[in-house]
């Protein structure tokens, strides 16, 4: 009798043991780039740069095949030889520059005109950029002309976009992203129009009632909620409108939505660098990164975020030099004025092993959140890092972007085992 009460503790412990939740830590990896080696031959003289062909850090939108980002090292001490090991690149003269991109957006696809004019704001195209790897949208110069240019230091994390269709009954709350929620009201009776109330964290911010007759434009059918300076913040089209006898439910598609409008001030830091401007400068004129096509060639003048070094960086060897938001240069040991150099950057996977408290045993899709942008030190996931205090540049990534996430790991198949164990004690209470 004791071996077997033995038996049966041990089993309990084992099967205890066995269903708790899984831990897991946050991962850690490195992104590098191609090496800069001065020895060779087809390492040019003078300046050098990596861009999203050369360092994958780097925000490449894939389709069309954009980029907007390039760290650029002027070689002002030697610039008929090549950056040499030891050479110092002079305060000022390491550069980051990012230049926003105009492309069409998700909801352009639904019209083939060359304008989708929605309340005076025409939501045909967009400008997009990376900023230290995370892409952002930038806010245009004319709301209703985008392609009149943009203003590159006024930048918002895109929460959601997507061309899916979604569909939401009366009176149902629709979870869009960041605390932002859209709701059905009402369908009215003849089955045409539908009454929807914007909210972010339960408050409401906007209401409107939208139609979807067949024979209206998409760009009728849109409902687009803007800021005070008529700069988009969320819109969707009303693909179409059922109403029945029990149920009412609106169909919608195209939809967008970005976080806090941000600025980037001309006195802001990060990291190593300090903002400069938000033009090109002269010295990278017709730099051709990341592609062959017009628009990824740099202008003097051209729209962009350029921050420059604010103290002078030795190329010393086996030196990892901090940059900002993870991103660092890395220099081997080697011999003589040989320079291998590398631009890298640490990425974390975030991951949260808390379990449901309320059942604990249902499993749960695992999801992991890669995020490029931000140091680990940082105190809120959905700030640009600046080092300016009360300049740092706030954004929501929604995203990319970043909250906590929950995973649990439940342990099926013990119910055999009870089985068994039950059996046994019954076993031997009889005998």
């Amino acid at each position: 009798m004791k071996k077997i009460v033995k038996i049966m503790l041990i089993l309990s412990v084992l099967m205890t043991m066995s269903m708790m939740s899984v831990s897991a830590e946050d991962v850690t990896y490195t992104i590098r780039s191609t090496v800069y080696d001065n020895t060779d031959s087809l390492i040019a003289a003078g300046d050098f740069y990596w861009d999203a062909n050369t360092f994958s850090g780097f925000l490449y939108m894939i389709k069309p095949g954009l980029s907007s980002e390039l760290l650029y090292l002027h070689n002002s001490v030697n610039s008929s030889n090549t950056i040499q090991l030891g050479d110092t690149i002079e305060e000022g003269d390491l550069y980051y520059i990012s230049k926003p991109q105009i492309k069409k957006t998700k909801i352009a696809g639904s019209d083939d005109g060359t304008t989708f004019i929605v309340d005076d704001v025409d939501l045909e195209k967009y400008y997009l950029m990376g900023f230290f790897g995370p892409k952002y949208v930038v806010m245009p110069e004319d709301p209703s002309a985008p392609s009149q240019g943009c203003k590159p230091d006024k930048i918002a994390k895109i929460l959601l976009e997507s061309d899916d269709k979604k569909n939401v009954a009366s009176g149902e709350v629709w979870e869009l992203a960041g605390g932002w929620t859209l709701v059905v009201d009402q369908v009215d009776v003849e089955g045409e129009k539908v009454w929807v109330h914007l909210n972010y964290k339960g408050e409401e911010i906007d209401s409107g009632v939208i139609s979807s007759s067949a024979n209206m434009s998409y760009m009728e059918k849109t409902y687009l909620y803007k800021d005070s300076d008529d700069y988009p913040v969320f819109y969707c089209t009303v693909e179409s409108i059922f109403r029945g006898t029990d149920t009412d439910f609106a169909v919608f598609k195209y939809v967008f939505l970005r976080g806090d409008l941000t600025t980037i001030e001309s006195d802001d830091t990060y990291g190593i660098f300090d903002v400069e401007g938000f033009e090109v400068p002269a010295l990278m004129n017709n730099t051709n990164y990341a592609g062959s096509a017009g628009s990824s060639v740099l202008h003097t003048g051209d729209d962009a975020v350029v921050l420059s070094s604010n103290e002078a960086v030795t190329l010393n060897p086996d030196k990892q030099i901090d940059l900002h938001g993870g991103l660092y240069l890395k220099t081997e040991d080697t011999s003589g004025t040989c320079l291998k150099m590398t631009l890298c950057k640490t990425c974390t996977i975030k991951v949260d092993d808390t379990a449901e408290e309320e059942n604990p045993t249902e499993e749960n899709d695992d999801i992991v959140v890669v995020d490029l942008a931000e140091d680990s030190t940082e105190k809120e996931e959905n700030t640009v890092p600046s080092t300016q205090g009360e300049t740092e540049v706030q954004t929501d990534e929604g995203t990319e972007e970043e909250t906590a996430v929950k995973s649990s790991v439940s342990a099926p198949g013990f119910e055999i085992l009870f089985g068994f164990v039950g059996l046994m004690g019954a076993s031997r209470i009889r005998k």
